[in-house]
């Protein structure tokens, strides 16, 4: 099994942990928390179609339609300082102490979404 690798990331002049991990085939999980209180986390399921995971469907599929079939853009460390700015926007309480803010990023990767059973409702629109 692969190490999950915990990098490091600075947005709006606090430093923050980050890590991404698979859920299935069709999507990955990113976890971000402060590093200096380690207090709320946030998690953003985003959709990823793993090209080395969906090899076989996607060399298959109509060259034409894979960009809507399939989410083939990986996670950067642009995308998560938007999904912190995001998330802030959105009340997430970085240095409070309760469960982790959980979300789902729209396929379009322009809204954070409450994820189902989420006890917060509110959108969030990326920067």
């Amino acid at each position: 099994m692969a190490r999950i690798r915990k990098r490091r990331i600075r947005v709006a002049g606090l430093d923050y942990r980050w890590m991404v991990s698979h859920v299935d085939p069709g999507h990955v999980v990113i976890r971000v928390w402060h590093i200096a209180t380690r207090g709320s986390q946030l998690e953003v399921q985003v959709a990823f179609d793993d090209p080395w995971l969906n090899f076989g469907p996607i060399i298959t599929a109509p060259a034409d339609r894979v960009a809507e079939v399939f989410a083939l853009t990986p996670v950067t460390p642009r995308l998560v300082a938007e999904l912190i700015q995001a998330a802030l926007a959105a009340g997430w309480p970085v240095h409070g102490d309760g469960g982790p803010l959980r979300f789902t990023l729209s396929r379009d990767r322009e809204r954070l979404e409450p994820a189902s059973g989420a006890t917060h409702r509110q959108t969030a629109r990326l920067p």
